[in-house]
């Protein structure tokens, strides 16, 4: 009888947990939803002025909504995705061919090559090989994961002129799946590693698009300015100190010390062995990535776009002969992030078209006027990541360097070190979105939103810090100023 009534106990607890959790949950969605309600409601009160026009009202609006619903999560992806161009259009803010027509931006069709060359490469187990030998290399344990991950990002970055992040997150992911870890604190923290110098590389490294256009906007002021190679390095190369503390820091706060993750380089060491030698498929999979590596470094020399490269070269891998790859890759494929990359570049082009780099030049110049060095270098980085959360790292050099040089000069500050700022302020970022690289690594699965934001908020926050204390009084000392 006692087993019984156990059991009925047991049974009753468990209806009760649940219903509580349930409870907790829609508590959160009820609030994630007022919040999302009430801050373009608030919007919607700000008087319209020669600057704040009413499509800008509108921009805002529509897109502090959306942005709000991704990041409390309130719906699925893909609907989230769908709904912010469909909001562009019923609005009447922009026409179809703009709301949607970031489809037609090469980095969508990019960003499908890297997932689609990621999932053939589990498939076929280069990846897995790959993974085993980059965590053996790096002592076997979680802690030489993360640094080893981070360590990948910087060698990829030096080696493709800053356009190896996207085989960098097919790394990344790869580690975190031969060390079966699931969606928690611990794989979010070693995709932030790999995505901290992956997708971040371009503030502190050579990038020839963010270099091309930094250089159309200081020429008008620096008649025949050429970036070096080692300029970016020279004023932002910190920004990798900065991310290495954050990882410290989040390693105390997760007590990575005290979690037994049951696993040492014997257990890789065995795991690789298991795998015997390389297949067919993993040789003919080696070649394309090879010939991929090969075209990503030809491009600074050749002028062919990265974006061709990952549109064409892994889809190789299907083809008669090679047959790496087959429909199961493809099924197995989250295609709602494909739509959410394309939405996110689409916030970027319908506000360049309404006048969103004018709006924030007007607000900013007339609150600089008369103010110290340090506060218009801090007041520049904050609009830089303030933009970056409507328009791409790309649409803010293009369309805020100039004006960003022109309000430096006007100020007496070298117009260099308003654009080294603005890249600076490319990678503080705080949701997916802002971020191609970032959504890639989170479009796997790995990294719970909540554990995102405190990552991303924690390292730019410690960029804040380190520029102030660190990186400003080292600038007057070495004349960059």
């Amino acid at each position: 009888m006692s087993t019984y009534v156990e059991k009925a106990i047991n049974v009753a607890v468990s209806v009760k947990d649940n219903r509580k959790i349930k409870s907790g949950m829609d508590r959160k969605k009820i609030i994630g939803w007022m919040i999302a309600t009430l801050v373009p409601l608030i919007v919607s009160f700000v008087p319209l002025s020669a600057n704040f026009t009413g499509n800008l009202k509108v921009f805002f609006m529509t897109t502090l909504f959306v942005i709000l619903i991704i990041a409390f999560e309130l719906l699925p992806v893909l609907i989230s995705a769908i709904l912010l161009p469909s909001l562009y259009l019923l609005s009447g803010l922009a026409p179809a061919e703009l709301a949607f027509g970031s489809w037609t931006n090469t980095t969508v069709w990019m960003v499908l090559g890297g997932l689609t060359l990621s999932y053939v490469l589990d498939q076929c187990g280069l990846l897995r090989r790959i993974a085993y030998y980059v965590i053996r290399k790096c002592g076997g344990t979680y802690k030489g994961a993360v640094f080893g991950c981070f360590s990948i990002g910087i060698i990829l970055n030096l080696i493709t002129f800053c356009h190896g992040w996207i085989v960098n997150s097919v790394l990344v992911y790869g580690i975190c799946k031969a060390m079966d870890l699931k969606p928690s604190r611990e794989s979010s923290l070693i995709c932030f590693a790999g995505i901290a110098t992956g997708t971040g590389g371009t503030v502190f490294l050579y990038d020839p698009g963010y270099a091309a256009m930094i250089e159309t906007a200081l020429r008008n002021f620096i008649p025949g300015y050429t970036m070096s190679l080692f300029a970016p390095f020279m004023y932002n190369g910190l920004f990798a100190l900065w991310c290495l503390i954050a990882i410290f820091i989040l390693m105390k706060v997760y007590r990575i010390d005290e979690i037994d993750f049951n696993i040492s380089k014997e257990i890789f060491d065995d795991k690789y062995e298991q795998l015997g030698a390389m297949t067919i498929k993993e040789k003919k999979a080696v070649a394309i990535v090879a010939i991929l590596l090969t075209y990503l470094c030809a491009t600074e020399f050749t002028g062919w776009s990265v974006a061709f490269g990952f549109m064409t070269i892994p889809y190789l891998l299907f083809f008669p002969g090679i047959d790496v790859g087959d429909s199961n890759a493809i099924g197995k494929m989250n295609f709602s992030m494909i739509f959410f990359v394309a939405t996110c570049l689409g916030i970027g082009l319908v506000g360049a078209q309404i006048g969103l780099g004018d709006f924030i030049s007007n607000m900013v110049v007339p609150l600089l006027e008369g103010k110290s060095k340090l506060f218009i270098c801090v007041a520049f980085m904050t609009v830089g990541a303030i933009a970056n959360m409507f328009m791409t790292p790309y649409a803010m050099l293009g369309g805020l360097a100039t004006t960003f040089a022109q309000i430096a000069v006007s100020l007496g500050i070298s117009p260099i070190v308003a654009c080294m700022i603005l890249m600076y302020s490319c990678d503080m970022v705080f949701l997916p979105y802002q971020s191609t690289g970032n959504l890639i690594m989170y479009s796997y699965g790995l990294m719970p939103m909540k554990e995102f934001i405190k990552q991303e908020g924690l390292k730019s926050l410690i960029m804040y810090i380190g520029f102030i204390f660190v990186m400003y009084p080292l600038w007057n000392i070495f004349g960059l100023m």
